[in-house]
């Protein structure tokens, strides 16, 4: 029981710190192409998609990573488990994306709904419109790539695991 858990343990910190490493190699590129500080790639994810959207995502992108982790490490029989797991996590990714996609899109209409439009407040109601529309549409570029990325490395790296001198113990554990 104690190994298992230590095991499990071993595993979360291990996907945590794959995203990490990650995020610390978006941001040198960030650096490199830009030339400015992350905190304005900080600042500009939080007003852009939404602190609630960020929470989810990395929880999710995390989750998956452990997915594809425990893929890696775990005994034949339960990879397809954890390859379904991650395919699952991977797509409600993309879910939660187009959700804060339709969120914003109606936080939008409902600003201009309840909006006064007349020549003084124009610029302002606009303004948050596109605030709303901004929002919208960067929760789908960020998540759908994302999603499918991962799916396709869980993928990959499924078959790769049943094709390494694994096809026919994965197809005796299959067919018991």
């Amino acid at each position: 029981m104690i190994k298992l858990l230590l095991n499990k343990f071993n595993n979360i910190s291990q996907s945590i710190s794959w995203f990490i490493g990650s995020v610390a190699i978006i941001f040198f590129i960030y650096m490199m192409v830009t030339g400015q500080n992350p905190n304005i790639l900080i600042d500009w994810g939080i007003s852009t998609l939404g602190l609630l959207f960020i929470v989810i995502f990395i929880t999710q992108l995390i989750l998956t990573l452990f997915c594809l982790v425990q893929l890696n490490q775990t005994e034949i029989q339960n990879t397809r488990y954890w390859f379904e797991f991650g395919l699952q996590v991977s797509n409600s990714i993309s879910t939660i994306a187009l959700t804060f996609t339709l969120f914003g899109i109606s936080m939008g209409i409902g600003e201009l709904s309840t909006s006064n439009l007349d020549i003084s407040t124009i610029n302002k109601t606009i303004s948050k419109l596109t605030e709303q529309f901004s929002m919208a549409f960067m929760t789908s570029v960020v998540g759908l790539p994302t999603s499918a990325i991962l799916k396709s490395i869980l993928i990959i790296n499924f078959e790769h695991i049943l094709t390494k001198d694994n096809f026919s113990k994965f197809k005796q554990v299959e067919g018991e």
